[in-house]
């Protein structure tokens, strides 16, 4: 091991903020966000992995300064361990919690390295946990270990792309630790280490004396180029013990370092934090997982409680890190520690800062600029702790941030050259940012006012230039004396600390890539840095929304990251014809795969293909600090940031081209057709109308109005909500008469916003109340009067913004982030058609976060104050100015509507845009006659009807009753079933011509079904004897075959529905192997279609099965598949397709299945929670409310109307299906 003789003792030089915030702290899983803790790490010169517990592997790239995700697929399991190894090809092996085993080859630019992602699979060897992993040093080994015991070895074959898993041996207790070296394998487990010689296939025991107490005692090889019979081993032991011993097991040496540790053990030197991260002390110190580290001869031993570095040869203790319990994992390199602590907090320990030992000039240029603005991210905290121990006296001025602010005014603003991918806002301001973003550094030359005093600007800095900064920041800096990292700093010395509207731009900038033009700040003489993020595209609900998989996949190599798609759209673009051939050819091939000659199969493929098309979301980046309001025209997007800045982009035919239109804006209003436009101005809260609006050239602005909050234009008329309450009207607009003469309007209550389109207008007040206006006309543009919207009222609405659209349509956001519609919204009948909102399910892709823009601006009040040094009250009134106005009528504008699609903002600073068709669903409430509205229902099932068209609905209030109702009753009349005596039914399952119940006792009864007698007669037991002493769980019946699982999960078929006569021979019933699953985990559920051609099961932790090769000739089926994406509680079949109920109450449904493909592509959720879900053979759902009422799904499709103002937009080419399409 090369040595690296230290400058200073080992210490924590700054924060990992880079890493740290480059990994988002939640995703957006369907319906709900899941909190992301890091839950393994290891290091090495090129990389830094980080294992979560969603299953995502965060992948940092040392040398480019880059994050990559990879995602494991199938269930969201967590990563317990991962493993790095650098050799011709970078790979990165990781274990999780049910024992999966998965490696990855990376993809490398160097001429002949390996230029695809490979991932390849170890699965079911491994029962449990995986808890350590060790490479060879060619990577054509892989041997992993579980808590279990279990030895797992992998021939990995990366030319051939095979790897090939065997278990090499099985211990009695867990594995600890595992490391490879010259054909023998160091095994640590709980109770001995071991020395397993691959080559002759020999086990021996390191040591004879057994260990005095079980625990996790790691053991390594002593780095050294030697052959097999040399190589050395240190093995940790109870009692502060440390042996070495050569490869036959035999005890060379036992230093005893209980001794050492009698005196105050030497500290490493961490960054001040609010909350301390060490200072404790373990009543029982022992040593842990073991590894050499920097010099020979120097030990570093960790466990949950501790980490120690020793000195063999001196036997001294170098330093160490005592903590209460919440060391997750530690991973060390030639020179520097990584230490995994508590949730999400990782540290480097080093004697250097990161990145000094590089060479490479331009390396240690963007280190430095790397490092000065961790430095100032972590000045927020160092200043709290310093706050702390200040009191009353200045005159201590010996803190340790004082090294920092040292280094930094060595560093001199270095920041002025290019700098690698870097964040400069604090963990406290990481609230208005995206977090499943990866944000990249932008570095623009920006000017800022001066004020009046050059003592401000640093001492290298007040008399270079930029160039020469430049030189002085390239210079090698291991050149430097030590003393610009000491901890004695007089007060001249200090760099100037930023500028609270520099912090602004730097932590609120948002910049896209494909911002064309942008106006510059000018101002006075002088210019300063502003950094800004530029987000990519994350995929955080991938992981919850995944494709099946194969062992090895190669993956698409591009040199640069590339933005993932969401979930949806890689559903349905990733299993399409390849990318040489047409969208409309692709759409074609779709429509006509799988298709038989007959006209019911074709049109059952066309409606299957146009609804797996709808309620798909394209997604764009904003241009600038955050969406404070977005409007769309016929021919235009217009988007209003945070900071008031108001940007203009074209329709996009791939991605938008955004343009600053105009700043200090408080809102903006424009018409349908864009002819119109106004603004409010900030702090003067008066309204100016521009008189004509172009992109380019001079605009001029007419004062329209003032103390102005709100304003809605439709084509000739302007709404405007005064900052007192009241609403004025202004007619007669156009684009030579932008403004007029404003009228006062009646209003029954304070309004927060207007929408107006044509003749209809509505109004949602302060309140969260919706009104419309009754009475408008081309006539009369004032109206009549306002009526309250009762239907929002009985649904429980809560609308934030509210928008009129194309086709007659109203748009409505609630305050949980859903999306409604309702339709025949006109002049006539202003408050439209529908009886009740059509919810749209769009939470897979936006994650809303207007609840928290308030409380963001509390945090980063204090935020900012601290990072700056400033008074709060100043910069409490920046941030007021700079996000939102004082006056309460202003909210959010964060849906539109048009010709172009549906248009929606999350609060942050990315939206999305149906531009195909949607589909809304409301659940209603049906009441059975002759039942209480009250009534509170157990469960509910779903058959065929023997002869009548629709379905029967089996609904039960407990396991003792059950009703029979046709869904085609209008009444709704139910029919009483009467069950066995003295038995309760635990499940029913029914087809065409038969009912069967499972009781409590797991006997089987079946109720014989014909078109004389629907629901049967009586009910006959089923004789189970040939099964014996087996215990039945679920049944499901299809048109001729039952399947069946019992207590053990194995799942049993049998031929024919009715019980037939005992004197004849029975069907018999045929053991099915059920997929392979880890030990304790069997499956629970199966369920099989109405016509048989499907079979799909459920285990016990909620994995869904499926089974493949089910055909007319093998009704049994081959094989099992599992369904990676969700895990269910229940599942139910339709005769096309799988829906699934989630342990939450949502619901998802399978697209994509067929004959050729039994498993599905992606599963798409459904809005709505549920208790229990049935679905008819022809795809109607019915559910049973967590209140226990019956509701059934209704179902809207909106169509897009294509045909309108595409020559203003642009389309893909000439077919009018591919219009709906946008290609990102």
């Amino acid at each position: 091991m090369a040595t690296h003789p230290p400058s200073l003792p080992l210490r924590e030089f700054c924060p990992l903020y880079y890493l740290l915030n480059a990994i988002p702290a939640k995703v957006q899983k369907g319906f709900r966000s899941v909190l992301v803790y890091l839950t393994a790490l290891d290091s090495n010169s090129d990389y830094i992995a980080v294992g979560s517990s969603i299953g995502m592997l965060y992948l940092y790239c040392r040398r480019v300064s880059q994050m990559n995700k990879y995602n494991l697929e199938g269930k969201s399991e967590p990563i317990t361990v991962v493993k790095l190894l650098s050799c011709f090809d970078d790979l990165v092996a990781v274990g999780t919690a049910s024992g999966r085993v998965a490696l990855f080859q990376l993809v490398s630019q160097l001429p002949g390295r390996n230029k695809q992602l490979r991932r390849f699979d170890v699965i079911g060897l491994h029962k449990s946990t995986v808890t350590a992993l060790a490479w060879s040093a060619n990577g054509m080994k892989l041997f992993s270990g579980d808590d279990k015991g279990k030895v797992v070895y992998s021939a990995v074959d990366l030319d051939k792309g095979v790897c090939n898993p065997v278990v090499l041996l099985e211990e009695p207790s867990a594995i600890v630790q595992l490391e490879y070296s010259q054909k023998v394998l160091l095994i640590s487990t709980c109770q001995h280490s071991l020395l397993f010689n691959t080559q002759e296939q020999s086990l021996v025991q390191l040591g004879t004396k057994p260990r005095k107490s079980n625990g996790r005692f790691g053991a390594c090889f002593q780095p050294a180029l030697c052959k097999q019979s040399d190589l050395l081993v240190y093995a940790a032991r109870p009692g502060l013990r440390l042996w070495r011993t050569d490869v036959r097991g035999r005890v060379q040496e036992t230093h005893v370092l209980k001794p050492l540790f009698n005196q105050a053990v030497p500290q490493f030197q961490l960054f001040p934090r609010s909350v301390p991260a060490g200072s404790y002390q373990p009543t029982d110190r022992q040593l842990g997982v073991v590894s050499c580290f920097l010099k020979e001869g120097w030990v570093l031993s960790w466990n949950e409680y501790s980490v120690y570095i020793v000195d063999c040869t001196n036997q001294v203790i170098i330093g160490g890190l005592e903590s209460c319990g919440d060391i997750v994992s530690v991973a060390c390199t030639d020179y520097e520690i990584f230490i995994l602590k508590g949730d999400r907090d990782i540290m480097r320990i080093s004697n250097c800062p990161e990145g000094l030992l590089s060479n490479n000039p331009m390396c240690t240029l963007m280190t430095c600029s790397r490092e000065f603005s961790q430095a100032l991210e972590a000045l927020e905290v160092a200043d709290e702790v310093e706050g702390q121990k200040r009191g009353a006296a200045l005159t201590d001025e010996r803190s340790r941030s004082s090294s920092i602010t040292s280094w930094e005014s060595t560093q001199g603003f270095s920041t002025a050259s290019t700098t690698e991918t870097s964040e400069l806002s604090s963990s406290r301001y990481s609230t208005i940012t995206q977090e499943d973003f990866q944000q990249e550094l932008v570095v623009k030359p920006v000017k800022l006012k001066r004020k009046g005093k050059r003592r401000r600007q640093g001492i290298l800095a007040e008399h270079t230039t930029p160039s020469a900064q430049l030189y002085l920041a390239s210079l090698p800096l291991q050149d430097m004396e030590c003393e610009m990292y000491g901890e004695f700093v007089t007060e001249q010395q200090v760099a100037a600390t930023p500028d609270v509207d520099m912090l602004l731009e730097c932590t609120f900038s948002y910049v896209h890539e494909k911002v064309v033009v942008e106006d510059p700040i000018l101002d006075a003489s002088g210019t300063l840095l502003d950094l800004a993020l530029q987000p990519q595209l994350d995929s955080q609900g991938d992981f919850d929304l995944d494709l099946p998989y194969d062992p090895i996949r190669p993956l698409a190599y591009s040199p640069e990251p590339e933005p993932e798609p969401s979930s949806e759209e890689e559903d349905i673009y990733a299993h399409a014809i390849p990318s040489s051939t047409s969208l409309g050819d692709r759409l074609n091939t779709l429509t006509l795969q799988g298709c038989a000659p007959k006209k019911v199969e074709l049109d059952e493929t066309r409606f299957h293909k146009a609804d797996q098309l709808a309620e798909s979301w394209m997604g764009y980046s904003g241009p600038g600090c955050g969406i404070l309001s977005l409007v769309v025209t016929d021919r235009h997007v217009w988007c209003l940031d945070f900071k008031g800045s108001l940007y203009c982009s074209s329709l996009p035919n791939g991605s938008l081209s955004w343009q600053k239109f105009e700043e200090n804006v408080q809102q903006v209003a424009l018409s349908p057709s864009g002819s119109l436009l106004w603004k409010v101005e900030q702090k003067t809260m008066t309204a100016y109308a521009c008189g004509k609006v172009t992109i380019k050239g001079k605009r001029h602005w007419y004062k329209a109005l003032d103390e102005t909050a709100f304003v809605a234009l439709s084509d000739d008329t302007a709404w405007i909500i005064r900052t007192s309450g009241d609403l004025y009207l202004q007619t007669g607009l156009s684009v030579d008469r932008p403004c007029a003469r404003a009228v006062k309007v009646d209003c029954p209550c304070p309004m927060a916003q207007i929408a107006a389109r044509g003749s209809v207008v509505w109004a949602l007040s302060e309140q969260r109340a919706l009104f419309y206006r009754e009475g408008l006309s081309s006539y009369c543009a004032e109206g009549e009067q306002w009526k309250y919207d009762k239907i929002s009222e009985s649904q429980g609405l809560e609308s934030i913004c509210i928008a009129l659209g194309e086709n007659d349509t109203l748009w409505a956001l609630d305050t949980s982030g859903s999306l409604w519609f309702r339709t025949g919204v006109t002049a006539k009948k202003p408050q439209g058609k529908d009886e009740h909102w059509w919810q749209v399910s769009i939470t897979d892709y936006v994650v809303f976060e207007q609840g928290g823009l308030f409380q963001m601006l509390i945090q980063a009040t204090q935020s900012v104050a601290t990072v700056t040094r400033a008074p709060v009250e100043r910069v409490a009134e920046r941030l007021r100015v700079a996000f939102l106005s004082p006056h309460s009528q202003c909210q959010p504008s964060l849906v539109s509507a048009g010709s172009s699609g549906v248009w929606i903002a999350s609060g942050r600073n990315d939206f999305h845009v149906a531009k195909g068709s949607l589909v809304g669903t409301y659940w209603r409430a049906v009441v059975p006659r002759g039942t209480a509205s009250a009534t509170k229902w157990a469960f509910v099932f779903s058959s065929a009807v023997p002869t009548k068209e629709g379905s029967f609905l089996w609904l039960a209030q407990s396991r003792k009753d059950l009703f029979c109702i046709w869904d085609q009753d209008l009444q709704m009349r139910p029919l009483t079933v009467q069950l066995p005596s003295d038995v309760e039914m635990v499940q029913v399952s029914a087809c065409r011509d038969a009912l069967w119940g499972l009781d409590h006792l797991s006997r089987v009864h079946i109720r014989t079904l014909s078109a004389s007698c629907p629901t049967g007669m009586h009910w006959t037991p089923l004789d189970l004897s040939q099964l014996g002493h087996v215990r039945l769980r679920s049944f499901s019946c299809g048109s001729q075959n039952v399947w069946a699982c019992d207590a053990n999960g194995m799942v049993y078929f049998r031929v024919g529905t009715q019980p037939l006569n005992p004197s004849m021979m029975l069907p018999a019933w045929i053991c099915i192997e059920p997929p392979e699953q880890p030990l304790g985990v069997h499956l629970v559920v199966v369920h099989t279609s109405p016509n048989d051609r499907m079979l799909w099961a459920l285990d016990s932790r909620g994995c869904v099965h499926v089974r493949t090769g089910i055909t007319e000739e093998m009704p049994v089926g081959t094989a099992w598949e599992h369904i990676p994406g969700l895990q269910a509680s229940q599942l139910v079949l339709s005769s096309r397709t799988v829906w699934v109920r989630c342990s939450n109450g949502e619901v998802a449904r399978r697209y994509g299945i067929s004959d050729k493909n039994p498993a599905g592509d992606y599963w798409k959720k459904v809005p709505g929670l549920i208790n229990w879900l049935a679905v008819t053979p022809m795809d109607e759902l019915w559910a049973v409310t967590p209140a226990g009422a019956l509701t059934q799904r209704l179902t809207k499709t909106l169509p897009h109307n294509t045909g309108k103002n595409h020559g203003n937009t642009g389309s893909l080419s000439g077919e009018e299906l591919e219009e709906e399409w946008e290609v990102i």
